[in-house]
């Protein structure tokens, strides 16, 4: 799969996650430290702080490792099955790792990008729904809703 294929691959799903992104409104339930694919991924450490909120990091992860597999399987075909019927292979660890430092690379030069889209989008949003938490949270203490 040559160089163009590659980043036109990655432009477009990274083009469907923004839009995921933009149209985001308050988070689903999940745990403080995320799951367990989101934490043993590589795509994770586009959140450099750990404030993005887990649904939009997990989907972002999701995204990444979907290209990272057809980009394997591409690889696999190109350099291992040549002539033969590529679709009931797997692709091998040596074809993953490459997939995965490629569609890393092609990633990392949309940093700003991503950073952009969930600064822009998601934050505000997320600022919002737990202002909007808080004060629920605080209405319902001062009227001895909350009694302990």
């Amino acid at each position: 799969m040559n160089r163009h294929a590659v980043n036109d691959l990655v432009d477009c799903s990274l083009q469907r996650w923004y839009r995921l992104v933009a149209e985001w409104r308050q988070p689903v339930s999940g745990t403080e430290a995320g799951c367990v694919s989101c934490r043993d991924s590589t795509f994770a450490a586009f959140d450099h702080s750990g404030q993005w909120p887990h649904d939009l990091i997990h989907s972002f992860v999701e995204t990444l490792d979907v290209v990272t597999f057809q980009l394997a399987v591409s690889l696999h075909e190109e350099r291992h099955c040549r002539g033969e019927d590529a679709r009931s292979t797997k692709p091998c660890s040596g074809c993953f790792s490459t997939a995965r430092a490629t569609v890393h690379a092609c990633a990392q030069r949309h940093a700003q990008d991503i950073s952009d889209v969930i600064s822009e989008c998601a934050m505000p949003r997320l600022a919002a729904y737990i202002e909007k938490s808080i004060n629920l949270a605080l209405n319902a203490a001062t009227r001895g809703e909350w009694a302990s």
